[in-house]
Order: C-alpha cells, then structure tokens, then sequence
C-alpha cells in the first residue's frame, strides 16, 4: 500500500470520520474514513467494499456544517485481522474520488493543509510520509504545504 504514495498527487492525512455509502444495489454502508485526501479516502469497516465498484459517498468535515456527497469507485479491498489471535476480522477499502468539483476539493485540500499545524500527525516518522506526499502536489500546495512546515520551524526537530 504504501508503494501508492509515490503516485500520489494530493497530501493524504490520517482522519477518523464517520462515512456512508450508497452501495448500487441500494444498500447502505457505514464506515470510518482513516485517511483523506482530494484524490480519495482510505476506510476501515465491518463489511467488504468490492473492487470496482462504484460508490455514492458522503461524510462531514470537522469545523464544517455541510456533508460532502461525491461518487467514488473502490480502487482495491482487503481484510485484516486484529485483537488477540486475530479474532476480529474487519476489511479495508482505498476509494478513488470521481467528482470531486469546487467547492468540496478547496474544502479538503484546506483541511489537508490545515493538518500540518497538527503534532500529532508529523510526530513518530510521520513527517516523512507527509514529505512524501508534498512532493507530488500541484505547485501551489507545495508552496502553502512547506510554509506550514516552515512556521513550524524546530518544533518538529528535536
């Protein structure tokens, strides 16, 4: 998975949202959006996205008051295991946004940019990561991205 970040072309960000989707067959699925990004979402949930698949899909950012709805296609799926002996089972999903127009992608590439600021999220190596995605933005995140970083400035160097 994380070989994919080099093809990245938007900062991804480690998130715990709650999202729906409207699956084709008109059921409904509830999930946990893990990572954000403008070009797509990582989530985690009970039962199995199929790949291929298209996805209606809508969450709500933090600080916001209206629900982002786009449509998506799940790009790939897996399931994982955790707790003691692996005795619980639960699956993966990346989804690759479809239409994502303004002004949802100013939306998301704000909040994205805005996660800078947190200590957190560069905290533990993963600064490393978020340079690995900065390198693929479009010129002008770049640009917005590094002086986040820079205003930082040895706060995240100890």
């Amino acid at each position: 998975m994380e070989g994919g970040r080099s093809k990245r072309r938007s900062l991804r960000v480690p998130v715990n949202l709650d999202v729906r989707f409207d699956l084709a067959d008109g059921s409904i699925l509830k999930a946990k959006i893990i990572n954000l990004g403008t070009e797509g979402i990582f989530v985690k949930s009970a039962e199995p996205l199929h790949p291929g698949e298209s996805v209606g899909l809508e969450f709500l950012l933090p600080g916001t008051l209206n629900s982002i709805q786009l449509a998506g296609e799940v790009m790939y799926s897996r399931t994982e295991e955790e707790g003691e002996g692996g005795d619980v089972e639960y699956h993966v999903a990346g989804i690759k946004f479809s239409d994502l127009e303004e002004p949802y992608h100013g939306m998301i590439r704000d909040y994205t940019l805005k996660m800078l600021d947190n200590e957190e999220l560069l905290r533990d190596g993963g600064i490393l990561l978020v340079l690995d995605d900065l390198r693929n933005l479009p010129p002008e995140d770049r640009l917005k991205a590094y002086h986040i970083l820079i205003k930082k400035g040895t706060g995240l160097i100890r």
